[in-house]
């Protein structure tokens, strides 16, 4: 749920950041951090659907999202046990 800023006015969408580049890593104690980890998810899940033609590897995801590869790999993961992407021969993602 978004919650209101304190001055009234509430926080862009994922879809007003479109094309900036991420730049949220999980750090070693953020793990557990629910609410950013779920944005990062969304923003991931948003670039393969908007892209239905996306195929990326980890590190290839990595870079363009500015994760860490082992973050960012177990987020794609989690999008293929979703049914959202799935895993191709040679180890790269893209849509279901």
């Amino acid at each position: 749920m978004i919650q209101p800023r304190p001055s009234g006015s509430t926080p862009p969408s994922l879809h007003a950041v479109k094309g900036r580049p991420l730049g949220m890593a999980l750090q070693r104690g953020e793990r557990r951090d629910v609410v950013r980890r779920e944005a990062i998810v969304r923003r991931i899940a948003a670039e393969f659907v908007e892209m239905p033609g996306l195929i990326l590897s980890v590190p290839q995801a990595s870079r363009l999202l500015g994760l860490e590869e082992a973050a960012c790999e177990r987020i794609l993961t989690s999008l293929v046990k979703d049914g959202l992407l799935r895993r191709r021969a040679g180890g790269s993602y893209g849509c279901a």
